[in-house]
């Protein structure tokens, strides 16, 4: 995704997404927005005309949320997630911990099959954003996090680690460099080794592993639903830095009709159901149902 060089200074970012427009056969725009409100954003989603508007920001600016709602005439309300940070250079690691014995290795192209493997097993019944839309009924997250961690072992500013217990296979984290700091990306259990240690155990060489490389700081996101983890990373020294709400804007749909040579100058067109005959049956005294479109 390359962002919209103009629409940083209106604290809003664009990023046009193809890998997920290719995915959904819609056009999907992110939006990030950090210091803006309602009005720049109306303005710049009219100016990249999404079919889907995917939109973050801080959960402290959830007044937005209100606004949102009273703008666009479909929103779906995706997720919070919990943004964690750990300074590597000011946290110790307890004394008289319990070390939980793994084997790691840092993944390549030749374990591409195994990656493909734990992340189906770590996420077949994972809920994100994408699965809260209706419009987007059926669509199987699965390949696209496979793809995801594929992409962190090939990309330079990126690694991702394999985790084994008595030789076998139980997790994976995955993250990318800026600097000195490492921001996780995604991580997943093989659900039999879940509430056993196993994701402690990871998070402790993720610590020290990424400090031998050079990291002074993680930074990860959870789910805000996802209890088992916000207590490991609590646990872990981890301490929460932010938190993010993610919204969904359904903008054209199947009924609805394309822009005019105008639409520069109107957002109507985008954000209203266009005008259409009522159907009438020819008994007056029959009522005429309405197709309902998912």
């Amino acid at each position: 995704m390359k962002p919209d060089p103009a629409s940083g200074k209106q604290g809003i970012t664009a990023f046009f997404s193809p890998t997920e427009s290719n995915r959904l056969n819609k056009r999907v725009v992110r939006f990030t927005i950090t210091s803006s409100g309602i009005g720049p954003l109306r303005k710049l989603i009219e100016s990249h005309y999404p079919d889907l508007a995917i939109v973050r920001f801080p959960s402290h600016k959830v007044d937005l949320v209100n606004e949102l709602y009273r703008s666009f005439p479909e929103v779906v309300f995706g997720d919070c997630l919990v943004e964690y940070m750990i300074d590597l250079e000011q946290v110790s690691a307890p004394k008289n911990q319990d070390d939980f014995d793994l084997g790691v290795l840092e993944a390549e192209e030749m374990h591409f099959e195994a990656l493909d493997h734990i992340v189906m097993y770590s996420f077949s019944n994972y809920k994100n954003h994408y699965s809260r839309n209706p419009r987007l009924k059926g669509f199987d997250l699965i390949p696209a996090y496979q793809e995801w961690v594929r992409a962190s072992v090939t990309s330079l500013d990126k690694t991702c680690l394999l985790f084994f217990y008595d030789d076998i296979l139980c997790g994976f984290f995955s993250a990318e460099k800026a600097g000195t700091v490492y921001r996780g990306l995604l991580s997943g259990v093989i659900p039999a080794y879940r509430r056993s240690g196993v994701f402690r155990g990871i998070i402790r060489s993720v610590k020290s592993i990424f400090h031998q490389n050079g990291a002074t700081k993680i930074v990860t996101n959870v789910l805000l639903e996802n209890r088992p983890v916000h207590k490991v990373l609590l646990g872990e020294g981890f301490v929460i830095s932010n938190s993010f709400l993610t919204m969904h804007l359904n903008l054209r749909t199947s009924h609805t009709l394309p822009p005019s040579r105008r639409w520069g100058k109107t957002f109507r067109s985008i954000t209203s159901t266009p005008r259409r005959p009522r159907l009438r049956s020819r008994h007056a005294d029959l009522p005429v149902g309405n197709t309902k479109t998912d």
